[in-house]
């Protein structure tokens, strides 16, 4: 009886430190941004390659999570760091397409690979045809491609 009771203990301990992990096996966090100071979250992420000769870019194009009739497209290099690895930005308002392209994005890619993709960016996108602006800030990428 001291065994199993010893056994179980052993067992009840490694359990309690495995599910305390801080890497959780989160395979991707996601995409948030604030749109005009309101914090946004985006879902049904996709990532695809643009191949081409000298180079390759990754789209990352995704659905805001409270309303799927918004989007956000981001471009920027795979395998790129750094603040000029961003170079357009589309926000999409269920009405209106707002962007920005590299002169006037400000952003940061640690990490641009195979594995993931991590950065922080904010822009003010405006529309292509009209007047009107988007402030987008606090935008943070942690997802895997």
């Amino acid at each position: 009886m001291k065994q199993i009771f010893t056994f179980l203990t052993i067992v009840a301990v490694t359990l309690s430190f495995s599910s305390c992990s801080s890497d959780d096996n989160n395979d991707s966090t996601g995409i948030t941004v604030k749109i005009n100071g309101v914090s946004k979250k985006f879902k049904s992420i996709e990532v695809t390659e643009d191949v081409y000769d000298e180079y390759t870019d990754y789209i990352i194009d995704a659905v805001q999570s409270d309303d799927p009739t918004k989007t956000i497209s981001i471009s920027l290099g795979k395998d790129l760091t750094g603040p000029d690895s961003i170079y357009f930005i589309q926000y999409y308002d269920g009405s209106e397409f707002y962007q920005s392209s590299s002169a006037d994005i400000n952003a940061n890619v640690t990490e641009s690979s195979n594995t993931r993709i991590k950065a922080t960016f904010s822009s003010t996108l405006s529309v292509d045809e009209g007047s009107g602006t988007v402030n987008v800030s606090g935008g943070v990428i942690d997802i895997k491609p």
